[in-house]
C-alpha cells in the first residue's frame, strides 16, 4: 500500500472545504429549522397541557354548579310538595269543618221539625183522645 501524504493532505483539505460548505449551506440552516420546530412543538405541548388543565377546571366548576342546581331544584321540589300537602290538608280540613257544620245544622233542623211534628201530634192526640173516648163511651 502506497499512501501519498500530499494526496491525503489534498483529500483532507477537500473534505474540510466540503464540510465547511455543507455546514454553512445545509447543516446550520437545518439545525435552526429543527430547533424552531422543536421549540414550537414544546410550546404547543405546554399550551395543550395548560388548556387541558383549564378545561378540566371549567368542567369541575360546571359539574359543581350542576350539582348545586340539582340540589336547589330538589329542595325547591320538596318544599313545593310540602306546601301542596299542607294546602291539601288545610282544604280537606275546611271541607270537613264545613260539612260538619252543615251536618249539625241539618241535624238541628231535623230535631226542630221532629219536635214540631211531635208537638202537633201531641196536640192532635190531646184533642183526638178525648173525642175518641167520648165516642167510645157513647157507644
Amino acid at each position: 500500500m502506497n499512501i501519498n501524504p500530499l494526496q491525503v493532505l489534498i483529500q483532507a483539505v477537500a473534505f474540510w472545504i466540503i464540510w465547511f460548505l455543507l455546514n454553512q449551506v445545509f447543516f446550520k440552516p437545518f439545525a435552526k429549522v429543527y430547533e424552531k420546530r422543536n421549540s414550537k412543538t414544546v410550546k404547543a405541548l405546554e399550551e395543550a397541557k395548560r388548556l387541558n388543565m383549564d378545561s378540566e377546571n371549567i368542567e369541575a366548576q360546571l359539574k359543581k354548579k350542576i350539582d348545586e342546581a340539582i340540589q336547589a331544584a330538589n329542595s325547591l321540589r320538596l318544599s313545593v310538595t310540602e306546601e301542596a300537602k299542607k294546602n291539601r290538608e288545610a282544604t280537606v280540613q275546611k271541607a270537613r269543618d264545613a260539612m260538619q257544620a252543615n251536618l249539625e245544622s241539618i241535624t238541628g233542623q231535623i230535631d226542630k221539625e221532629k219536635n214540631e211534628i211531635l208537638s202537633k201530634v201531641d196536640t192532635g192526640l190531646q184533642q183526638f183522645v178525648p173525642a175518641l173516648s167520648r165516642k167510645m163511651m157513647l157507644k
